[in-house]
């Protein structure tokens, strides 16, 4: 009985692996590409990531 439920257990996972491979192949080799969802806009301001404070020259010297 043990030795059914082992070689049960092991071709269940094989079968899982190779099905989760073949998935993830797949959905990488998907060419539809929709960009329906992306929001893209016309707004003149710029995107302003970093200003000069002497936090941030505090911050980058300990964090070199």
């Amino acid at each position: 009985m043990q030795k059914s439920r082992r070689e049960f257990l092991k071709n269940a996972t094989k079968t899982s692996v190779a099905v989760a491979g073949v998935g993830v192949v797949l959905a990488g080799c998907s060419k539809n590409t929709s960009n329906e969802n992306l929001i893209q806009g016309k707004s003149p301001k710029e995107e302003i990531l970093y200003q000069k404070s002497k936090q941030w020259d505090l911050y980058y010297s300990v964090a070199k």
